[in-house]
């Protein structure tokens, strides 16, 4: 497989280790121990690295039809896991660099000239644009309030961008904002075209689903350390625990890392790869593909020592009130069994879950649902509350274990659960 760079012929192996002004390119992964090294520059709560799937989309436009199916079907299998990182996937690496390098001397401004790009709230299409800081006030529980700084845009529509209030003073960081959405926002939709086309279905299969088109938002987050912080203080939870509501987000990062995953009844770091974009699906995209998808929990713990930087793009529905989503009905034909997921409102579901989101508790918010006759009664809940998983087992033992069995009980049986946050 080789990786290529946008605007450019020229190819690169994934498995070389190329350094192209700052940036590496990702190697193989190594079957070595996936022990954090002492040398990282936060304090891991995990106790290992997530062994995140690693999908080379560069077979995917080659004309070979047997190397394109090979690449359907390790995305496929990535996507059951919930997350993956996609090396050769067009964008080039100066783009990437650009786009750090400008956001860090965007978020090192005084505190007075970032206030004067104080997010504006969007109407109809346009999402809230601007700058905001998100250090208190979500919620009472201190220990799990986000702890980070973003800078948000539109990428997709275009119609609005002009009413971001840009900073004045740093013109190349709207230049090198504005030229990643255009890459990301064309690499996430290709993305989920393809996740759709890796289940053999039509490529549209879940874009259409949203309706009226295509929403993503750029959103650039810095994750600073406190002024005055003692050096290798505990880190702090930059962003809880959570899955989203997005049908797909993607992700690059610094090298400082932070991202973790719950694997296997614990949190595991994710290992950052600065030259490679990760994907998270979202709870939409587990319901459209009927379960063989899954949505995981993660969450973002800020660095110690060093300030951490990410960028994600999320893709949803434009008028999310409007739009209604619901497993495939091909799919659901294929199983030979009922579909395992009502369908549920989306802009719905969101108002639901925004509103306790950064809860610590968020992992055991969940209730089950077991018996198929269940279902009538709770579609139009889940029309207005976005419940829409149904599983397997009795309706009472569920619910009664629920209170005691802790998030570790939940998450071993979390593709039976039922999302009521």
């Amino acid at each position: 497989m080789v990786a290529r760079t946008a605007g450019s012929d020229t190819v690169v192996s994934a498995s070389e280790e190329v350094t192209v002004e700052g940036i590496r390119c990702p190697e193989q992964r190594s079957s070595e121990s996936r022990r954090p090294e002492s040398k990282c520059n936060y304090v891991y709560e995990g106790r290992d690295f997530y062994p995140m799937p690693v999908v080379d989309l560069h077979g995917l436009e080659v004309e070979d039809p047997q190397i394109r199916a090979s690449v359907l079907r390790e995305l496929k299998e990535a996507a059951k896991v919930g997350c993956f990182t996609t090396v050769n996937h067009g964008i080039d690496p100066k783009v990437l660099l650009q786009l750090r390098e400008n956001s860090n001397a965007f978020f090192s401004l005084p505190s007075e000239d970032k206030a004067k790009c104080a997010q504006v709230r969007g109407t109809g299409a346009l999402r809230a644009v601007g700058y905001q800081t998100q250090f208190q006030g979500l919620t009472e529980k201190a220990s799990t309030v986000p702890r980070r700084e973003v800078f948000e845009i539109q990428g997709c529509p275009l119609e609005g961008r002009d009413s971001v209030p840009w900073p004045q003073s740093s013109p190349s960081f709207r230049e090198s904002l504005e030229t990643f959405a255009e890459e990301i926002c064309k690499l996430s939709t290709w993305v989920c075209e393809s996740l759709a086309e890796a289940l053999g279905l039509s490529r549209d299969a879940f874009i259409k689903q949203l309706g009226g088109g295509v929403h993503q938002q750029v959103v650039a987050s810095s994750y600073p350390v406190p002024e005055n912080q003692p050096k290798d203080t505990p880190s702090s939870v930059g962003f809880g625990a959570h899955t989203d509501l997005t049908v797909i987000n993607a992700v690059v990062e610094d090298e400082n890392g932070g991202a973790q995953v719950w694997h296997d009844d614990q949190w595991m770091n994710k290992r950052p790869i600065s030259a490679g974009v990760s994907f998270f699906l979202g709870d939409p995209i587990e319901c459209m593909s009927n379960g063989i998808y899954h949505s995981i929990v993660h969450r973002v713990i800020a660095p110690c020592n060093n300030s951490r930087f990410s960028c994600v793009t999320t893709l949803e529905p434009v008028d999310k009130d409007a739009t209604v989503l619901q497993p495939v009905p091909e799919l659901v034909a294929r199983s030979g069994q009922p579909a395992k997921y009502v369908a549920y409102n989306f802009g719905g579901r969101g108002k639901s879950v925004m509103s306790q989101r950064f809860d610590p508790d968020i992992l055991t918010k969940r209730f089950m649902v077991t018996d198929f006759s269940v279902i009538d009664p709770l579609r139009n809940f889940s029309y207005r509350d976005g419940v829409f998983y149904i599983g397997s087992r009795p309706l009472g033992s569920l619910t009664e274990e629920s209170p005691s069995g802790g998030k570790e009980a939940f998450l071993r049986c979390r593709s039976a659960a039922l999302w009521r946050l």
